[in-house]
């Protein structure tokens, strides 16, 4: 992977939790400025360029797996090594820190603990409201668990690498859209219901490996354009209100694939991108710290508002709000230091040896 690839995966990656945190942050400024409640959409369109991301990254990693092993299924342990390692420590640490927070500033219902560290908490129902913020991290070990099953049966199956690819790609793009059809039309889920099952999710990760698959082609050059104009389109429709979205079917099934084919083609399509030095410098950071800015930003939030006075101009709104993001960002920063990074040598090194 070239510097440029990765410079511009970064800069993805850092607009997903700016995003996200421009939509939490709203919180601040919506009492004295309703009109901000529209920064909603940044919530749900952050978490999809996670998915499409991840989708892009791991992607690559799983069909340079399958392509380069004799053996179907012996690199498949040391992948799902390799991945838990990354994203579990911190998803414990944050965990145990929301089950701390339950009997502070942050109450809810106790959870139950191994559903949470299973991953099971929302398989076919919606997320609890506890650590709410977990049901991306549930969707993303799930792809990472069934993905390489998955390739491993085709290709018993069929001994053909390529096909095995592309058998999987198609079910786990149709199982989660038939799952949501079906919810859809014969349930009460809300849109947010829906969005938060982690069988009904997966194809939203799986577009990032389908990009990776199909950037070179003619087909996808033609198409490039129109599929990034999907995402102004997402994001008109996710800021409209909660009950429009609610009462329309076809969001409820198709407003996840738009704007993950819209963040495929972005992705995919700009990956050439030249971003100045400068530019970098800043966004790469963030880019670091996202992982913990999306485990820490709720938490901040309870917090701020547990112990600052509710803003009574916009003044202070806009101070409360720029408070939030520095704190955030300030400890994000600190975990990725002392944390995540002290985890991944570690990874690093058990792994290589």
């Amino acid at each position: 992977m070239n510097t440029k690839l990765n410079h511009w995966l970064d800069f993805c990656r850092a607009l997903a939790i700016s995003l996200v945190l421009l939509s939490h942050g709203r919180t601040f400024l919506v009492p004295l400025m309703p009109e901000t409640n529209i920064f909603k959409f940044g919530g749900f369109l952050g978490v999809e360029l996670f998915f499409v991301l991840s989708g892009f990254l791991i992607g690559r990693i799983l069909i340079e797996k399958i392509n380069n092993q004799e053996s179907h299924r012996e690199w498949i342990p040391s992948f799902w090594l390799r991945r838990w390692l990354r994203t579990y420590p911190s998803y414990i640490l944050f965990l145990f820190i929301n089950i701390i927070l339950i009997f502070s500033i942050r109450p809810d219902i106790f959870p139950s603990v191994l559903r949470y560290l299973t991953f099971s908490q929302s398989l076919l129902s919606p997320h609890p409201s506890f650590f709410g913020e977990a049901w991306s991290l549930a969707v993303e070990e799930i792809f990472y668990l069934i993905t390489p099953l998955l390739f491993w049966v085709f290709f018993a199956l069929t001994n053909n690498k390529k096909t095995s690819i592309n058998l999987a790609i198609v079910v786990l793009i149709t199982l989660p859209l038939a799952l949501r059809i079906n919810a859809a039309f014969n349930s009460s889920l809300t849109f947010n219901e829906i969005r938060t099952i982690s069988l009904f999710r997966i194809d939203s990760i799986v577009y990032g490996v389908l990009g990776l698959i199909i950037c070179n082609t003619p087909t996808f050059n033609k198409m490039k354009m129109i599929g990034v104009a999907l995402i102004p389109l997402c994001i008109y429709i996710s800021a409209q209100d909660d009950e429009l979205i609610n009462n329309n079917a076809f969001y409820k099934v198709f407003l996840f694939p738009m704007a993950n084919l819209g963040f495929m083609f972005m992705i995919c399509g700009w990956i050439h991108i030249k971003i100045s030095k400068q530019i970098m410098y800043i966004v790469s950071r963030i880019a670091r710290w996202s992982y913990a800015a999306y485990l820490i930003n709720l938490p901040v939030i309870f917090l701020l508002k547990q112990t600052l006075p509710t803003p009574t101009t916009y003044a202070s709104c806009i101070t409360q709000w720029l408070l939030f993001f520095l704190l955030t960002l300030s400890l994000s920063c600190f975990i990725y230091n002392t944390f995540e990074k002290t985890i991944l040598k570690a990874r690093d090194k058990l792994i290589s040896s």
